[in-house]
């Protein structure tokens, strides 16, 4: 069987493999470009034809992170609704576009606009066919969850956000790129990524644990996401008054969550007990939002930098990827369902590349957050580099089980 048959056997196979494939060149590339800037070394990461914040955003939240996304979805939609599977033609279409939409904007982003827009497109277009694929299934399903019809509302918030990124740079319309940005952020991956830590975590962990009672109410997934979005939309109109009042709301809701989700029998069980370390850094990263929000409420200053950013793109999802992706990966080949140490190590790694950046945006001294930048985007790319090595293999050899998939 040839190598391209065999990733395109199943949706989570060639949606990671490009997933790592999109995360490490767009992780290198900012890598070079974030040494030369910290460094003076003039080199040609410094020559972008787009600003570097909607360089690095656009990679993250419209490409990189998608790709991985449908992965998960098109692989857990089928088995959470009894659903129809995704055809192999839409899911090897929305990869391949989230993917070109990488390689487009790498090369546009130091050629000019024709490819940005290139990318933007293919990135619309990959997600608009991600949302048709996965509302299928849920319209075709023999019982409909909640978290799907959760993930779904997001995505098409996602491709919405993708557009508007498009109209934004074609227009130089800041206003339109920023919302964009915050669209994607806090109502599309925020969403999904919590309603898949609200379905699954206790899931797993009620498969792992004896005597574990899985806690997931509804009005708490409800809860979580309305604040999400509700915290969008204070921000889009300029009540900034309001916005530490759902920021606590939001720490609150996700801290309690973290706490009844988190047992002391994962002990010994890495694969279970990383999530339960990636969930914690949503709660985090709320107070932090929250504490910046209130600081420019009560000075007119905003606080902390990118703190509470980093906290939840690097700490929150970072996380997330490198536990749940381990997981499916191991579970879907036929492997043992559970975490190497080579792995542990790349999710530790990911961990100090979060507690870096983050404190690069609280020190004040010019040297200590030039070293911290530089020292996370080194442990990120140590890690995912590691993590990638192990695992894009497996998606390239079949099942070690026999079993097809």
């Amino acid at each position: 069987m040839s190598h391209w048959k065999t990733l395109t056997l199943a949706p989570h196979r060639l949606h990671f493999f490009c997933g790592m494939a999109s995360l490490l060149l767009a992780s290198g590339w900012w890598a070079a470009h974030l040494f030369a800037r910290y460094t003076g070394t003039p080199i040609w990461a410094l020559d972008l034809q787009v600003a570097p914040i909607w360089a690095h955003s656009f990679l993250m939240l419209f490409a990189v992170l998608p790709t991985f996304m449908f992965g998960f979805l098109f692989t857990t939609y089928p088995r959470w609704m009894n659903g129809p599977a995704v055809p192999r033609v839409v899911y090897v279409l929305t990869a391949l576009l989230l993917f070109l939409a990488t390689i487009a904007w790498l090369v546009g982003s130091h050629t000019g606009r024709p490819l940005l827009l290139l990318a933007v497109a293919l990135a619309t277009a990959g997600l608009l066919t991600g949302l048709v694929a996965l509302l299928r299934v849920l319209v075709d399903a023999q019982q409909v969850v909640s978290h799907a019809v959760v993930a779904s509302i997001a995505v098409a918030v996602g491709a919405v956000s993708a557009a508007g990124f498009g109209y934004g740079l074609a227009e130089a319309n800041d206003f339109a790129l920023h919302f964009a940005v915050r669209a994607a952020l806090w109502g599309f991956l925020l969403p999904v990524f919590f309603a898949v830590c609200h379905r699954m975590v206790p899931f797993f962990s009620q498969n792992a644990i004896a005597g574990y009672v899985a806690w997931r109410p509804l009005w708490m997934l409800v809860a979580v996401v309305a604040l999400a979005y509700a915290r969008l939309l204070l921000g889009t109109v300029g009540s900034f008054d309001w916005l530490p009042v759902a920021d606590v709301a939001l720490a609150l809701l996700t801290a309690n969550c973290a706490i009844r989700w988190t047992s002391v029998g994962a002990r010994g069980n890495p694969l279970l007990w990383t999530l339960y370390a990636g969930v914690a850094w949503l709660p985090v990263a709320m107070v932090l939002q929250a504490a910046r929000d209130a600081g420019f409420v009560l000075t007119g200053t905003w606080l902390l930098g990118r703190a509470p950013i980093h906290a939840l793109g690097i700490g929150f999802f970072g996380s997330m990827l490198v536990a749940m992706v381990t997981r499916v990966t191991m579970g879907h080949s036929g492997r043992p369902l559970a975490m190497t140490r080579a792995t542990l190590a790349c999710f530790v790694g990911v961990q100090a590349a979060a507690l870096m950046r983050v404190s690069s945006e609280i020190l004040a001294a010019p040297d200590a957050v030039r070293n911290l930048l530089l020292g996370s985007m080194l442990a990120w790319l140590a890690a995912f580099g590691t993590w990638s090595a192990l695992n894009l293999g497996i998606y390239l050899s079949p099942r070690s089980d026999g079993r097809p998939g």
